[in-house]
């Protein structure tokens, strides 16, 4: 098998990245289905993305909590997914694909049964996605980090189900070291439902819609009490406003400031249709400082900087000074601007002060574990390490158990 026959799936909670080994850039689309109102016919993965009008859509997501939950629903998806690729015909290719931290064997026995017999890839390979983000970072940081060299990093995966502190030496999770917040951009998008719904307008059934505000308003707060104190300003800069979709012209919806608004009033242009606009102040940067102070909804867990500090804490004291040095931010809650300002800010004072500090963020953090993985793909180190098709039909599930407790 060619290793350019080899396809990588990043299937997430919220979106799947898919692929050919060495490309550079994903095909990414919802990984969920949904149905418009009044409409009988289910809307699959990138189907969404087609000019579609994004409200009053009911979504059904296969994965719960970071674990697929509705194998029926995955599979249509991936289906979908992989027509979408020319020449992607699985009788003769390979599949990268991430898996979740801490997958019960359970699961993993699911996958290779759905790769293998539904589908019928030629090889498997499953890797954690925060060990082919570090793959990713080493290809490219410049200049290269001794961490690196060492295979050695603390990533934090922030993603749409949880996040995941995940301490990495020798290019091996060590997984008494990895620690999990029940936070992502999931309940970050109930939160900021139920505060536009008390405040404004009833948004509780639009949570494709609410998903997309949230991705185009809000932000990481540096200093959180004067923001407080400026979004109670009748004139604060931190108010905006988010048309909501018309179902005619107006699709998706747009996020504004209310001074484009004066702006295009004072040029004498015509006066557009009656507009349905949320106004947003506060709630643009209360909604992710959740990932900072979860007990503001009165969950008793540590935020992703204490997260950070206690993963390094629980390896061996030889090994913190290189995993402060490379701290990997991954996952697209962490594109909200402002989160790695944020997290230095937080994180610095819970280091050591003989440590050095150093927070990465790739240019996507979305997209970072696939182009891990489709470098990594790329290699003859994934023929090495990928189950293939023959040996699942002879041994079975036993042989991943076999090379895992290897």
């Amino acid at each position: 098998m060619r290793q350019d026959s080899v396809v990588v799936l990043d299937s997430g909670g919220c979106t799947c990245k898919i692929g050919f080994a060495g490309r550079t850039n994903p095909h990414i689309f919802p990984n969920c289905t949904a149905r418009a109102k009044g409409v009988r016919q289910n809307l699959v993965g990138q189907q969404l993305l087609e000019g579609q009008d994004v409200s009053a859509l009911k979504l059904r997501r296969p994965v719960d909590r970071g674990y697929v939950v509705s194998w029926d629903l995955e599979r249509e998806i991936w289906n979908h997914a992989f027509m979408m690729l020319s020449n992607a015909e699985p009788s003769t290719c390979g599949l990268l694909l991430t898996e979740p931290m801490f997958s019960l064997p359970a699961m993993q026995e699911a996958v290779q049964q759905v790769v293998f017999e539904d589908f019928g890839f030629q090889s498997l390979c499953s890797c954690p996605a925060p060990l082919l983000s570090l793959q990713y970072m080493k290809n490219t940081a410049q200049p290269p980090l001794p961490a690196h060299q060492a295979g050695c990093a603390l990533v934090l995966d922030a993603g749409f189900s949880f996040t995941h502190a995940v301490p990495i030496f020798s290019n091996v999770v060590l997984d008494s070291g990895v620690r999990r917040q029940n936070l992502g951009g999931k309940v970050l998008t109930n939160y900021l439902k139920e505060l536009v719904s008390y405040r404004s307008v009833n948004l509780m059934e639009e949570t494709y819609l609410v998903e997309h505000i949230k991705d185009a308003v809000c932000f990481v707060s540096d200093d959180l009490r004067t923001d407080l104190k400026a979004a109670q300003q009748s004139s604060s800069s931190h108010r905006m406003e988010y048309v909501l979709p018309d179902g005619l012209t107006n699709l998706k919806g747009f996020a504004r400031t209310p001074e484009t608004v004066v702006r295009g009033n004072h040029a004498g242009s015509m006066q557009p249709a009656k507009e349905l606009a949320v106004a947003l102040t506060n709630e643009r940067f209360l909604v992710p400082e959740l990932m900072f102070h979860p007990s503001d909804i009165s969950l008793p867990q540590a935020g992703v900087a204490e997260l950070i500090h206690d993963a390094v804490s629980a390896v061996h004291p030889d090994l913190h000074g290189l995993l402060y040095s490379n701290v990997i931010l991954s996952g697209g809650t962490c594109c909200c601007p402002g989160f790695r300002n944020r997290l230095l800010t937080e994180l610095r004072p819970l280091v050591p002060d003989q440590f050095d500090l150093n927070v990465s963020m790739p240019d996507n953090p979305i997209t970072c574990a696939w182009q891990g993985g489709s470098s990594f793909a790329a290699t003859p180190d994934y023929l090495e390490m990928a189950l293939t098709k023959h040996e699942y039909e002879e041994q079975g599930f036993e042989r991943l158990q076999r090379m895992s407790s290897a």
